[in-house]
């Protein structure tokens, strides 16, 4: 059988096809894209709500049901983008930690001294521990909970932080501002000591909950360990 379409009309439905074709990819993209959006929107919604939950009554305390109901969705929605308390709690610490790197990283890259990015180094960690203290409210049922939680979310962190405070000494090393060797082995070290100053803020809080006395001295004595390290490596005494 000939047919009976002739060249220009061939053209045209090729194109028209192609045109369909094309409109219902683009359609698919922006669906796609849209769905994502408002999937994320809707974690955020549910992550906030979670954060002000766990920093209000502490990580045991807090339930699914909860968290549901502050967000205005039904339990079974929650469980569609967290299954667990636990992988919102996840999530919650993750976030602050990637806040915490962010503001870090606008430091570094700020047109200050090396000794002046140091300070605010361990004023932004202070009060990471303190918003991380406050989410689990680290009495003993909180901490047993969430300590296991946090070794495992701290592991890679721990070694992003030793890079950053390693470039702050690095850029003090080339304006002459700092004088010591082996930067990241000393970087290391002043994260060691942190950790240490931090473990000693939680003394005991397996069996009381901390209060604003123990959070005062925990301030004071982290910012008087930084000034002695400064005034260590400082050319300048």
């Amino acid at each position: 059988m000939v047919s009976l379409e002739n060249e220009g009309d061939k053209k045209a439905r090729i194109y028209s096809e192609l045109f369909v074709s094309f409109d219902c990819l683009t359609h698919t993209v922006e669906r796609t894209i849209l769905d994502e959006k408002l999937t994320q929107d809707k974690e955020e919604l549910i992550l906030q709500a979670a954060q002000h939950r766990f920093a209000a009554y502490g990580y045991s305390k807090v339930t699914m049901d909860e968290i549901a109901e502050d967000v205005g969705m039904a339990k079974a929605s929650l469980y569609y983008y967290f299954p667990t308390k636990e992988t919102i709690f996840r999530s919650v610490v993750q976030h602050e930690q990637e806040e915490f790197l962010s503001h870090i990283q606008k430091v570094i890259v700020d047109k200050r001294s090396a000794g002046q990015k140091f300070l605010e180094y361990i004023r932004l960690r202070i009060k990471l521990t303190e918003q991380l203290t406050n989410l689990s409210h680290f009495h003993k049922q909180g901490w047993t909970e969430v300590k296991p939680i946090f070794a495992d979310l701290f592991t890679d962190f721990i070694q992003q932080e030793i890079r950053q405070i390693t470039h702050i000494l690095h850029e003090g090393i080339k304006s002459n501002e700092f004088r010591l060797e082996h930067p990241q082995k000393i970087a290391a070290m002043i994260l060691h000591i942190l950790q240490g100053l931090h473990l000693r803020f939680f003394r005991g809080y397996e069996h009381q909950a901390i209060n604003d006395s123990d959070r005062l001295t925990y301030e004071y004595d982290t910012l008087l360990f930084a000034e002695t390290i400064l005034h260590g490596i400082s050319r300048k005494q």
